[in-house]
């Protein structure tokens, strides 16, 4: 027996099916940039159709050449076996650097290295660990680099974005016509279709490869029972461009190794595009979302006899394919082909308003169950009439959601008024009546809003009271295609058979991702910070924030709309003609944009706004005192990072736009410069960090700022003064040195350390404030440098007041050493004797 005979007989006896071991297997090197086709001796599969994500090992003959395993990485196995003369190396394989060469055994010892590793090699391990061990550490093996499948599938679906792009220009060929639009995509579908058909050799497509188009789009309808192009109602594409497409795609990359569900979403995200959702209506989950709720939800724990997946509003499908890669990872190896087909079209099903999103969808799906014929059931239904959302919803087991996210307008009130009662919002309205069908689990996308929101806090008790476990992630914005929209997700697991029980904790979980972390999360689901927390839920408080107990430790403490005004400045009826560069009849001096004019504690430039009343959107704040000292404040965010905040103090009577509030003090106990300092510290940006939840503040977040208990705020407003008078100082020289950035910040830092004492917090939670803004120090908006409060190292809980103060530096050193001196060597023996 040769030694690639007796490796495959090895795999046959760890489990692997013969369909699954194939022999001089080819497909394409997408890590590479042309994406040139290698060649393994033999492949092994966990299960098929074969692909990166099933790819379990790789054969190679000749000598143990790391470049040439290194050129097989796209192979997607963890490992690869090189024939040598004399033996076989064993290669663990991952995203970066070199492969390893981890054991050479000799070709006599085969069946002892099977037999020792049958364990973890076994098809169902190594398949768990790839399709599961990215969210669940239980099925994690120390070979498989769970790296690899997300760099494989990064390649895959930059490649088919470009080359279905092209696809599809070639199809439309410069013509702007919304029927020959959708008859592309059609067409798309079956010339993708046709060529994994080609590439996967099935038998089939064999007379395909050669075969004039038209045979080959005739075939394909054939295949998966689809309306022939010709009797489409919608349009038809010209022969001569659907032959230019064909072409492209057929001496483009081999497609065999790559994913069905991957080219699935491809295929929705590349061809539906921005300009097309709009037409047609569509809309999407991102991928990485849907994989993401998917994922957390385990499908492995339920009974899968009884299983069923429903997903309203299901745009194109994106939570679907998922649920279907996913529940397909979960059923018996034993089954075939065809009883799996059978199985997941009874078990997973959606509805959509739009038609042709309903067809994306379901093309979508055919393409994830290669090479099954259709039979998915994706209904064309308008979900807000009523009692429609009910019925659909009703007996589903696991239901997944990502809804329109507007308002119910004016018609949709008149047209929808079941729904429409439920809330004004439609999101809010859609869960609620989830809610009442009682799901077993349920995977939720909705505005970020809910988490925190008190106007949402009755549906939160809701969830709470109907879920034993829940968890809430929080999403930053561009992780949608609407990049200005910060999302949330809810996975709400466990259903209560005692509803009425309101005194039953609930297992909490927090995770948040957050901006820095966006292209990690797009990648392979890697998110910032998680919490967790049981609890009895009162009054809707789900959300656990990384400085909760710092907020319930400053409960009790006056907030800052007890003692101040705060109020918006000026809207126009035409907003870019509300200001001026130049002094105009009707306009005074004020200020147009936060970014083009205010730091922390400064205002940079000045321009001429609008006050005349003719023009004003309304006239309220024309009445306020722009002429008193004030703090102006942003009211949009500055950052996506933890630095929200920029306040400076204005006595010269300046007037701002919409885009600042103004802080008037009311209370003679609160200087304004305290206000200022207040605002421009961490707390205040921690604060409505986490309870903003779009890229707005609101006056009633910035009211209830918490104020330090003591009336005394003079050290606040001392080190605030001479702060500015330094920053005056500074400005003036002609030439900026790192000695007077380095003062500026020593001041800066007094500052903050004043404030806080004022606060009188623990030292424990005031670091904890500190570790919030850990890796963003520099974000800070000043005049100059700013590194943060505490070095890096140092450990010891000490108050900031206390850090930067006299007493701290007077004790650095090894002072104890002189205070205590060391006992004699002869005295230190002794005890050591003593001691044993």
């Amino acid at each position: 027996m040769t030694a690639l005979a007796e490796i495959e007989a090895g795999l046959r006896a760890l489990g692997y099916r013969p369909e699954a071991l194939i022999r001089e297997y080819s497909f394409a090197d997408v890590l590479s940039a042309a994406g040139e086709e290698q060649h393994v001796a033999l492949a092994a599969f966990t299960q098929v159709p074969e692909s990166y994500r099933s790819a379990a090992f790789g054969v190679i003959t000749g000598m143990h050449d790391v470049e040439a395993i290194l050129r097989r990485r796209a192979l997607g196995a963890p490992i690869l076996l090189s024939i040598g003369d004399e033996d076989v190396g064993v290669w663990r394989v991952g995203a970066e650097g070199k492969p390893r060469l981890t054991e050479r055994v000799p070709l006599d010892a085969l069946a002892e290295l099977f037999a020792r590793n049958a364990g973890r090699w076994n098809p169902h391990a190594v398949h768990r660990a790839k399709s599961l061990g990215q969210s669940q550490a239980a099925y994690q093996l120390d070979f498989v680099d769970l790296g690899l499948m997300p760099a494989i599938e990064h390649e895959i679906e930059q490649k088919l974005d470009r080359l279905l792009t092209k696809v599809i220009a070639r199809l439309l060929a410069g013509i702007d016509d919304p029927a020959r639009e959708e008859a592309a995509f059609r067409t798309t579908f079956r010339l993708l279709a046709a060529k994994i058909l080609i590439d996967r050799r099935h038998p089939d497509a064999a007379s395909w490869a050669d075969a004039p188009v038209r045979e080959v789009l005739t075939g394909i309808e054939a295949y998966y029972h689809l309306d022939h192009l010709s009797r489409s109602a919608v349009g038809v594409v010209p022969i001569a461009a659907v032959e230019a497409a064909w072409s492209l795609l057929r001496s483009a990359i081999n497609f065999r190794n790559i994913s069905s569900d991957s080219l699935a979403f491809v295929y929705e995200n590349t061809l539906v595009t921005t300009d097309t959702r709009k037409r047609f209506g569509t809309h999407s989950t991102p991928r990485q979302v849907a994989e993401y709720v998917v994922g957390q939800l385990d499908l492995g724990r339920f009974d899968l006899a009884g299983i069923s997946i429903y997903e309203p509003f299901a745009g194109a499908g994106t939570f679907l394919v998922a649920a279907l890669r996913h529940l397909r990872d979960q059923l018996p190896e034993t089954l075939t082909g065809e009883e799996r087909h059978a199985f997941l079209v009874s078990r997973i099903s959606g509805a959509e308003i739009d038609s042709f999103a309903c067809e994306v969808a379901t093309l979508s799906l055919i393409l994830a169950d290669y090479p099954n014929a259709n039979g998915w059931k994706i209904a064309p239904q308008n979900l807000f009439e009523d009692g429609a959302l009910v019925a659909g919803a009703a007996g589903k087991r696991v239901i997944l959601c990502n809804p329109p996210w507007d308002d119910f307008d004016g018609d949709d009130r008149k047209a929808y008024p079941d729904m429409a009662a439920k809330s004004f919002s439609k999101p809010m309205a859609v869960l609620r009546t989830l809610l009442d069908a009682k799901p077993e689990a349920l995977g939720f996308v909705l505005p970020q809003g809910f988490l925190r929101q008190q106007q949402y806090a009755d549906l939160r008790q809701l969830l709470a009271e109907r879920y034993d476990r829940i968890e809430l992630t929080a999403l930053p914005d561009r992780i949608f295609q609407r990049a200005g929209f910060e999302a949330a997700v809810i996975i709400a697991t466990g259903p209560r058979a005692d509803i009425g029980d309101k005194d039953v904790p609930t297992r909490l979980r927090a995770t948040v991702v957050a901006d820095r972390d966006r292209a990690g999360f797009l990648a392979n689901g890697k998110v910032t910070a998680e919490r967790r927390r049981t609890k009895v839920v009162r009054s809707g408080e789900l959300w656990i924030g990384a400085l909760d107990e710092l907020w319930e430790y400053l409960a009790g403490y006056p907030i800052l709309g007890r003692v101040a005004e705060i109020h918006r400045g000026l809207q126009w009826f035409s907003q870019s003609a509300g200001s001026s560069a130049r002094p105009r009849d009707g306009f005074v001096r004020g200020v147009f944009k936060p970014a083009d004019s205010l730091l922390q504690f400064g205002i940079t430039s000045t321009v001429y706004v609008d006050i005349r009343q003719e023009p004003a959107y309304r006239l309220g704040p024309l009445g306020r005192p722009w002429d008193k000292t004030k703090v102006l404040v942003n009211v949009a965010r500055r950052s996506r990072g933890p630095w929200r905040l920029d306040g400076a103090l204005d006595a010269s009577g300046l007037v701002p736009s919409q885009a600042f509030f103004g802080i008037w003090s009311t209370s003679a106990d609160l200087p304004p410069e305290a206000i200022e300092a207040l605002i421009n510290s961490p707390l205040a940006s921690a604060f409505v960090l986490e309870r903003a939840s779009n890229q707005h503040l609101t006056n009633e977040i910035m009211k209830l700022l918490p104020l330090p208990k003591r009336g005394a705020l003079g050290d606040v407003v001392a080190a605030v003064n001479r702060y500015r008078e330094a920053l005056t100082t500074a400005a003036a020289q002609a030439l900026r040195t790192t000695d007077t950035d380095s003062w500026l910040e020593r001041l800066l830092i007094e500052v903050d350390a004043q404030l806080l004492k004022a606060y009188d917090l623990p030292p424990r939670l005031e670091r904890r404030l500190f570790e919030a803004f850990r890796g963003h120090e520099a974000e800070r908006r000043v005049g100059h440098p700013f590194a943060g409060w505490l070095p890096e190292n140092f450990t010891a809980y000490v108050p900031l007041h206390e850090f930067i103060g006299p007493l701290l530096r007077e004790n650095l050193g090894p002072w104890a050493l002189d205070a205590f001196t060391p006992a004699p060597d002869r005295e230190v023996e002794r005890l050591r004797l003593y001691v044993h």
